[in-house]
C-alpha cells in the first residue's frame, strides 16, 4: 500500500534545517512579481502545479494522501489554499518536522511506503514506475533526480523512521537509492520558469495540456470564457475559465490568459501571462511579460512595475464562490479507513 504527503514549505536541506519563520527561497523570488505565492501554487493552463501533483496521485489511487503548508507561507494562506481547489492543505507550524508522524502513521495504518514531495517544480515522470524502482532496490529510501542534480522528491518505507526524529533521517540516507527522471522536468526557479512551462505546453513540448477545450488547433478555452466576434486568438493561446476578452483585442504566440480575468478594449497580449483574477485596461501592448493584479514583470528586462493607476491593470473582482469547500483532513492527517477490499483509501497558428 502507498501513501503520498505534499509539502508547500522552504526547501529541505541536509546541512541545516529552516527555521518555520525563513521564507523559503522561491517564494522571496516570486515577490518579485506577485504576492509571495509559491510559483507552484500559482494557477497555470488553468491548474496550478500543486493541484495537479494532487490529482495525479488520486488518479493512480495513492492509499493516503496528505498535504501540509508550513506557517512561513500564512500571508498568503488564501491564495495556496484556493490553488488546490479540490484538496485544501492542513496549516502546520513545521511542515518539515511533521513528516516523521506522518509516515509512522501511515505505518500503522499497513501503509509500506510514501512518496514525499516538496512541491515545487513540474516534474514528468512514471510515478508507478517509481515506486516499483524504489521496492526493487531494497533500500529504506530512493530520491528521484534530474540531469541538473537532485529533486526534492523522496519514496520512503514508512516503517524507516519514528514520530520525533528529525526528518533528515529517513529523507537523507547515505544509502538511499538515485532514481533518474528522464521526463521533462521545469524547476520552477524564477517566473521566467513559469512562462517557460506554458511556453512548453501550448507547443507540445512536454506533456502538461490546458484545462479546458481546445476549440481550434492550438486554442483552448476554459469553461465560461467570452471572447468577443471582433477579437483575434492567435493559437497557440490559452483562455482561462470565466475570462473575458473584449473587442479588438488579440491574443498570441504562447500567451494565456488565467481565470476571471478581463482583456480590455483594443489590447495586444504578445508572449504573455496574465495570471487570475487581472483585470488588463485599453489599448496596452503587454509583450514578454506576466502580469498579477496590479504588478507587472517585463522578462526582456527584468524590471517589475507596480501600477498604480486602476485603468491600466488591476485586481478583477474575484466571484463569490458557490459551493464551500471542506478540508478531507479534519483532524490534520488525514481520516483513514478499510473499505470493504481491505485498502486504506481517504474519505473521499489559428485565428478565432
Amino acid at each position: 500500500m502507498l501513501g503520498a504527503i505534499a509539502i508547500v514549505g522552504p526547501e529541505a536541506s541536509e546541512l541545516e534545517r529552516v527555521s518555520p519563520d525563513t521564507r523559503s527561497t522561491r517564494a522571496v523570488r516570486s515577490e518579485r512579481f506577485g504576492s509571495g505565492v509559491p510559483l507552484a501554487c500559482l494557477e497555470v493552463l488553468g491548474r496550478s502545479t500543486l493541484d495537479r501533483v494532487v490529482g495525479e496521485w488520486r488518479q493512480i489511487g495513492v492509499d493516503a494522501i496528505t498535504l501540509l503548508a508550513d506557517s512561513c507561507f500564512a500571508s498568503v494562506r488564501e491564495e495556496i489554499d484556493q490553488s488546490a481547489r479540490e484538496f485544501p492543505p492542513t496549516w502546520v507550524e513545521d511542515a518539515w518536522g511533521s513528516v516523521p508522524q506522518i509516515l509512522k502513521h501511515y505505518s500503522e495504518c499497513g501503509i509500506d511506503a510514501a512518496v514525499v514531495v516538496r512541491v515545487a517544480a513540474h516534474i514528468e515522470t512514471d510515478s508507478v514506475e517509481a515506486v516499483r524502482f524504489h521496492r526493487e532496490q531494497g533500500r529504506p529510501v530512493t530520491r528521484a533526480f534530474d540531469g541538473e542534480g537532485s529533486l526534492d522528491v523522496w519514496i520512503v518505507d514508512t516503517a524507516s523512521t519514528g514520530a520525533g526524529e528529525d526528518v533528515g533521517a529517513p529523507l537523507f540516507l547515505e544509502d538511499s537509492a538515485r532514481y533518474s527522471v528522464d521526463g521533462y522536468v521545469n524547476r520552477l526557479a524564477d517566473p521566467s520558469d513559469l512562462r517557460r512551462l506554458v511556453a512548453d505546453s501550448l507547443n507540445s513540448r512536454c506533456q502538461l495540456r490546458p484545462q479546458g477545450a481546445e476549440i481550434r488547433p492550438g486554442v483552448w478555452m476554459g469553461e465560461g470564457a467570452e471572447v468577443d466576434r471582433r477579437a483575434r486568438i492567435v493559437g497557440p493561446a490559452f483562455i482561462g475559465r470565466q475570462s473575458k476578452i473584449e473587442e479588438q483585442c488579440l491574443i498570441t504566440r504562447s500567451s494565456n490568459v488565467e481565470s476571471n480575468c478581463q482583456v480590455d478594449y483594443g489590447t495586444v497580449v504578445e508572449d504573455s501571462t496574465i495570471l487570475p483574477n487581472t483585470y488588463v485596461g485599453i489599448g496596452l501592448d503587454v509583450s514578454h511579460s506576466i502580469v498579477n493584479r496590479t504588478r507587472l514583470l517585463n522578462l526582456e528586462r527584468n524590471v517589475t512595475v507596480d501600477i498604480g493607476d486602476p485603468g491600466i491593470i488591476r485586481q478583477n473582482r474575484i466571484p463569490q464562490e458557490v459551493a464551500t469547500r471542506q478540508s478531507p483532513f479534519p483532524m490534520g492527517w488525514g481520516r483513514v479507513g478499510f473499505t470493504q477490499n481491505a485498502k486504506i483509501s481517504l474519505e473521499e497558428g489559428q485565428d478565432v
